[in-house]
């Protein structure tokens, strides 16, 4: 399903992401290159270590969360 008021990564890139996918963990930094390069400011250093960070955050990421029954 595409959400295309906020462009958002889809569900199943996000899946294959978790598992280590290299095109899939691409698709999620590309994703957020823009946002990373404004909070950067255009620090190169920091924008390292700003996707560093995304791609740890994808890969401890756990899809197992169950809403509370009502």
């Amino acid at each position: 399903m595409r959400n295309s008021k906020y462009n958002l990564v889809p569900y199943e890139v996000i899946e294959r992401a978790i598992t280590g996918d290299t095109a899939a963990l691409l698709a999620v930094q590309e994703q957020h290159k823009a946002y990373i390069g404004r909070l950067s400011g255009g620090n190169a250093d920091m924008q390292e270590r700003l996707n560093a960070k995304l791609l740890m955050a994808v890969l401890k990421f756990r899809p197992d969360y169950q809403p509370p029954s009502k």
